[in-house]
């Protein structure tokens, strides 16, 4: 009898404080919250849950975000000063493309993509270079790394380390540069082939690690300053 009271206790103390038992009463109660139209809360309490390290491999945040901010976009003030949110919601990315499959064969460059694949959904944020978190570059600086690659923290470093390639050259694995107007402000991976529609996997500051069809981007294409292969 002492035994089964025991075992009690422990499944007590391990089984209710579990990741996926203490997960199911936040989905109600955000289930509850979306229900009543509370939507900007519903939101801000998701991006914090994608902060927590019990989330990691979880959909839970990244559902309820996007459940939220399908309803918060309905508002033209809020639609506008999400935009990249907005656009990426309503042109999400199709499969890679194949384009040549030379590059393909590559795996070196396959394995890097894959790598940089596994952190989808991961959340911005400033100086992050850790899958708890990645700014732009310190996405890129971990990836490249992760495949035996150092390069330089800043994104303009890191321009001027590549070795500069036309367009029409860039293939999986380049990195593609953009500009605020006056610097280079933004860096991300190829992971489309060489002739096809460009795509590229990088950390958005409103949607953290996630693909981006450029040459279909009204925010993104325009910012292009240029393409660089590592030396």
């Amino acid at each position: 009898m002492q035994i089964k009271q025991y075992l009690f206790f422990l499944f007590l103390i391990f089984g209710f404080s579990s990741p996926t038992y203490a997960q199911k009463p936040i989905e109600e109660k955000l289930d509850l919250l979306l229900a009543q139209g509370h939507y900007k809360l519903v939101y801000r309490k998701a991006k914090r849950l994608a902060q927590n390290p019990a989330y990691d491999h979880s959909n839970t945040p990244e559902k309820y975000r996007q459940l939220a901010a399908q309803e918060l976009s309905k508002n033209v003030f809020w639609a506008k000063r999400h935009a990249l949110e907005v656009e990426w919601m309503s042109n999400p990315p199709t499969n890679i493309n194949q384009g040549e499959v030379a590059g393909q064969k590559n795996g070196q460059t396959q394995q890097l993509i894959q790598e940089a694949k596994k952190y989808i959904g991961v959340p911005y944020k400033e100086a992050g270079m850790d899958p708890s978190g990645f700014d732009c570059s310190g996405f890129t600086c971990y990836i490249f790394e992760a495949n035996g690659v150092e390069l330089p923290r800043r994104a303009a470093d890191q321009f001027n380390y590549c070795k500069q390639i036309s367009s029409s050259e860039a293939r999986a694995g380049d990195l593609v540069f953009f500009t605020n107007g006056n610097q280079v402000n933004h860096v991300g991976i190829l992971i489309s082939e060489k002739g096809a529609p460009k795509q590229m996997i990088h950390a958005s500051s409103s949607i953290g690690i996630s693909i981006v069809e450029i040459d279909s981007s009204a925010y993104w294409k325009p910012k292009i300053i240029g393409y660089g292969r590592i030396k």
